[in-house]
């Protein structure tokens, strides 16, 4: 009886690492990460992971050691739309990859937590039994936020939705909406695609724009995907492409114009 129990115990908990091991493997396929970039994150978030792991430690505490060892082991330099995988590469990292990468050792650890997304930003708000605590991954000094009035102050700046970045580019695309609501753990790699759309617009490859926009919304049907599929629409109308690929490209874009013609309907 009592082997019967433990393999019980056994089987649950490598149904556990499996979970996780499956959301970083979906993180990393946004990126296209080869076998051996995902073998090589795997094994060092598990170290990362077993380094942290504690029953005796209180939730804050090690919350704490959570985020400083995060930024010391991987968070190394803020870049803007950064692919996930760089995190292990580079240290490179922005606030989606690394609100992604917060969330797989969260919930390794068996947190409860909430991700909040807004225009220009996302961040984590974890529930302990001491309260909540609010973690801005980009700011390693002052991005750990146990203070109700500290955080209540932090949302409100968010809610604003005004970038707090000044992208090296020069140029901000202006969302028409306005966003701050939680969202899932599978729609990070939504999140994550619709940045490689977004990327790839940058760079003029309308083509490859369309089919990531297209995968983005369908892990995640977010006002961003209908608001770069509009633009992408009047884009490629104006481009230079060859007539057979615009109009294939136009007509794959066709539910994003019939989306908003729904939305005006409605209001």
């Amino acid at each position: 009886m009592e082997l019967k129990k433990v393999f019980l115990i056994l089987l649950f908990l490598i149904g556990l690492d499996a979970k996780a091991q499956g959301d970083l493997a979906s993180l990393l396929e946004t990126a296209g990460s080869s076998i051996y970039v995902k073998s090589m994150a795997t094994d060092q978030l598990h170290a990362f992971v077993k380094s942290v792991s504690s029953k005796h430690r209180k939730e804050s505490r090690q919350l704490r050691k959570i985020f400083n060892g995060m930024h010391n082991r991987f968070l190394k330099k803020y870049e803007a739309y950064s692919d996930f995988d760089e995190i292990f590469s580079s240290g490179h990292y922005d606030c989606l990859t690394a609100t992604a990468l917060f969330s797989n050792v969260l919930d390794q650890l068996h947190y409860s937590y909430d991700i909040i997304e807004t225009n220009y930003h996302i961040f984590l708000m974890i529930q302990t039994s001491s309260g909540e605590v609010m973690i801005e991954t980009t700011d390693p000094f002052r991005g750990f936020i146990t203070s109700k009035e500290a955080i209540a102050q932090r949302i409100q700046e968010y809610r604003k939705n005004i970038p707090s970045v000044n992208h090296s580019s020069g140029y901000l695309y202006q969302y028409s909406f306005s966003l701050c609501q939680e969202i899932s753990e599978e729609n990070l790699s939504g999140l994550l695609t619709f940045n490689q759309a977004v990327k790839a617009y940058n760079r003029h490859d309308w083509v490859a724009c369309v089919s990531l926009l297209e995968k983005a919304n369908r892990q995640y049907s977010s006002p961003r995907c209908e608001s770069l599929g509009l633009l992408l629409i009047q884009t490629i109308s104006e481009s230079s492409l060859e007539e057979n690929i615009k109009t294939d490209c136009l007509t794959r874009l066709k539910s994003f114009r019939l989306k908003k013609s729904d939305s005006f309907a409605s209001n």
